[in-house]
């Protein structure tokens, strides 16, 4: 159960679990607040989804679909995702004795989460960062497990970097500085632009691709640093993508100078698709890349962004081998196959009590 059918991390996690269950032979069935993203691509994969507002009157409804629905299908266990679901979830658990796991994705001091810490009951958190947070918040470490996200995009073929270039209009001389997810000030765009005016000192192909929606209201801001760093002919916003692995492919390193990450899906994509990854030294990012192994971690600040990008663009076989490492590591830590399994035996553990 997720209580959001947007293209947000949470809903990406729901149906690449879902997924990845339906092929270890689980019987998977979702339920969403409306039509979307989630309940387009779930059907597409034959995943059975079923649409149930979950607010106001539409609470009640959803709440009798679902006492029906656990009875009927003789459902084992109840995974919902963000705190909407949880809430339900947490009803649904007293009505009908079914385990409920929720997933923690976000830094969240709802309350919900210590009511959730109860019975058969497991709170998942994303990284071991969110798992510190809810101990540190009274939930039992008992209630507590760890399971990090995992991505397919290590299956991928490789693709050709001058195609991209080509699509984008990107002269092939350039090399491209990427940042995956949303633009808003919270990823970063801002520092990285700023950052750009001393890379561009050494390195003067460097470019800049943004991949992901752009907050309206945050555009004129965007518009105005742009202008402001004067490299309005080098830096490419692409807005939504559904072809990530290829874009990737075509990055010379990739960056994700959030301000907060409770895990970092971007950056385990990146190291999926061998680039080396400039990340800021905040939440989880710490956990999934490797500080001179995989990437650089740095602090939010536009003077060090650049001298770390500076550096791993001066540095060809550095950064080259580190992209190498970043997708070993994700090869055997961050699969979509390793989050299933671990996912099973939380399962297990939460059926048999």
């Amino acid at each position: 159960m997720c209580s959001s059918s947007a293209t947000s991390g949470a809903e990406r996690h729901v149906f690449s679990l879902s997924q990845g269950l339906k092929r270890q032979g689980h019987h998977v069935q979702v339920l969403t607040p409306g039509p979307g993203w989630l309940t387009d691509i779930l059907t597409q994969e034959d995943i059975p989804v079923h649409c149930s507002y979950m607010k106001g009157s539409g609470w009640w409804r959803t709440m009798g679909y679902l006492v029906r629905e656990v009875r009927r299908s003789k459902i084992d266990i109840v995974h919902t995702h963000l705190t909407r679901s949880a809430y339900i979830g947490h009803a649904l658990g007293l009505l009908t004795n079914v385990p409920i796991i929720t997933s923690v994705h976000i830094a969240n001091n709802d309350q919900i989460y210590r009511r959730l810490a109860r019975r058969r009951n497991k709170l998942v958190a994303v990284s071991n960062f969110v798992r510190g947070m809810l101990h540190g918040r009274g939930i039992p470490e008992r209630f507590i497990e760890t399971v990090y996200n995992g991505t397919d995009f290590v299956d991928f073929e490789m693709s050709r970097p001058e195609s991209v270039k080509d699509e984008l209009g990107i002269p092939q001389h350039r090399r491209l500085v990427g940042l995956v997810g949303k633009v808003c000030r919270d990823k970063g765009q801002l520092e990285l632009i700023t950052a750009m005016r001393s890379v561009r000192m050494d390195h003067p192909e460097a470019h800049l691709v943004f991949v992901g929606k752009v907050e309206e209201e945050f555009r004129p801001e965007i518009d105005q640093a742009i202008i402001d760093a004067g490299i309005q002919d080098r830096i490419t916003i692409t807005g939504v993508r559904h072809d990530i692995p290829r874009l990737l492919d075509a990055f010379t390193l990739s960056t994700l100078p959030s301000r907060m990450e409770t895990f970092g899906v971007a950056a385990i994509e990146a190291m999926a698709r061998g680039k080396a990854v400039v990340a800021t030294r905040v939440g989880a990012l710490p956990e999934v890349v490797r500080h001179k192994q995989t990437g650089l971690l740095v602090d939010l600040r536009p003077a060090e962004i650049a001298e770390a990008v500076s550096y791993l663009l001066s540095n060809n076989d550095e950064r080259e081998q580190m992209g190498r490492m970043g997708r070993h590591i994700v090869e055997q830590k961050f699969t979509l196959q390793e989050m299933s399994a671990r996912f099973e035996r939380v399962y297990e553990q939460a059926a048999r009590g």
